[in-house]
């Protein structure tokens, strides 16, 4: 297990895939964002890139890509590795501090069934919520 995985307190196991798909972001520069229960988030050339360990989010991200939607992260593309295995691009965007506004949730669950996603699969929490160049709330973990 990586060093910065047991320091962060990280949920992950060590999955030899998972750990060649993140050295590969690094060996081209890709800068480490953050860690959660499933994946990491790098910045490489001007976008994020998650590898993600959820097979849902990669599904939700497979529905996503490519369109533009008003309260979700925009996904430029995925790769899938293996079922439980993914690079999910998305783009950048920058941090949210304060409440959730309760409509902005109901826009988001209501976006989501427009796009054949189950909202209870949604992950909606503050740490998961982050604003675009224009203010506006985009949920980052799909």
């Amino acid at each position: 297990m990586r060093l910065s995985h047991v320091i962060l307190g990280e949920i992950l196991y060590y999955d030899p895939d998972f750990e060649k798909q993140v050295d590969k972001i690094l060996d081209q520069g890709g800068k480490h964002l953050g860690s959660g229960d499933y994946g990491s988030a790098y910045l490489l050339n001007g976008r994020v890139y998650k590898v993600t360990t959820d097979e849902i989010e990669l599904e939700h991200a497979e529905a996503l890509k490519g369109k533009k939607t008003n309260n979700f992260a925009r996904i430029y593309d995925v790769e899938v590795i293996n079922p439980k295995l993914g690079i999910i691009q998305m783009e950048v965007l920058g941090e949210f501090k304060g409440n959730i506004p309760e409509e902005w949730i109901n826009a988001v669950e209501k976006e989501a069934q427009q796009y054949g996603i189950d909202p209870d699969e949604l992950d909606i929490r503050p740490s998961n919520v982050m604003v675009n160049q224009k203010k506006h709330l985009k949920l980052v973990d799909i």
